[in-house]
């Protein structure tokens, strides 16, 4: 008794049908090497190219590539690039996202990013979001100074709280504006690794001399003259690049 076949015909089981109508579907192109069949006695439906032999397909050679695309209406009048001017709309046109560069700020937004930033080292900051924080900051050291003189030690109190709730936010979006200039922000890493320590040394050294009743020594006096001239030449150093204008693109930092 020829054995009978089931095949999957667009999610549908059909048959039973014998072996010879289902070569006669090979042929007719409905039945394909990957077409699920199915015979009494098998566990699952399997391909059928595992059952019945299929004829190598032809090779079909990779057609060639398409010609390039039409040059754009109106591009000799724009310069050979289809845009007014010959330039292509990038940063312009598309603002700071479309170019990499970091977005402009208002005085609110760079006060709620900075805070919505508080910790955040990585990524960059536009001037503008820098230095509307700097100036909410040095707001706030004036509102400090009016509360301690004022309050005395009530507001010398409440004043070192707010410095301390702004200490980080304005390390993290200063970190953040050394990147968009594509610089790195151990430019303020080094800052406390290195002009701290001596600071603290040129102090333990004009307390001892204190405490001797004796004015400071040359050691420390030129101790502190060197750490002035540092201090201020790297002052002088960020303050020109945080006015610096940040990489027009995109940078190592993002």
């Amino acid at each position: 008794m020829a054995k009978a076949w089931h095949y999957a015909w667009a999610g549908k089981s059909e048959g039973p049908v014998d072996e010879l109508v289902i070569r006669d579907l090979i042929r007719a192109g409905r039945v394909k090497a990957d077409t699920l069949v199915w015979s009494g006695g098998m566990a699952n439906w399997e391909r059928a190219d595992r059952h019945f032999a299929f004829a190598p397909q032809p090779f079909a050679p990779a057609a060639p590539p398409p010609a390039g695309p039409p040059a754009m209406p109106g591009a000799a009048a724009f310069g050979g690039t289809g845009y007014p001017g010959a330039a292509y709309p990038g940063a312009g046109s598309y603002g700071a996202a479309a170019s990499g560069a970091a977005p402009a700020r208002s005085f609110p937004e760079a006060i709620k990013v900075c805070f919505q930033n508080y910790v955040t080292f990585r990524g960059r900051a536009s001037r503008s979001e820098y230095w509307w924080f700097f100036l909410f900051c040095l707001l706030l050291g004036f509102v400090g100074g009016f509360l301690e003189a004022v309050m005395g030690r009530d507001g010398a109190a409440l004043s070192g709280l707010v410095s301390l709730a702004t200490f980080l936010p304005s390390l993290s979006v200063t970190v953040r504006r050394l990147h968009d200039t594509d610089r790195s922000g151990w430019w303020v890493g080094g800052f406390y690794l290195a002009f701290i320590p001596v600071g603290l040394l040129i102090g333990l050294l004009a307390a001892a001399a204190q405490a001797n009743g004796s004015p400071p020594d040359a050691t420390a006096l030129g101790l502190f003259g060197i750490l002035f001239l540092l201090m201020m030449g790297y002052s002088i150093t960020m303050l020109v690049f945080m006015c610096s204008r940040g990489t027009p693109g995109p940078n190592r930092f993002g």
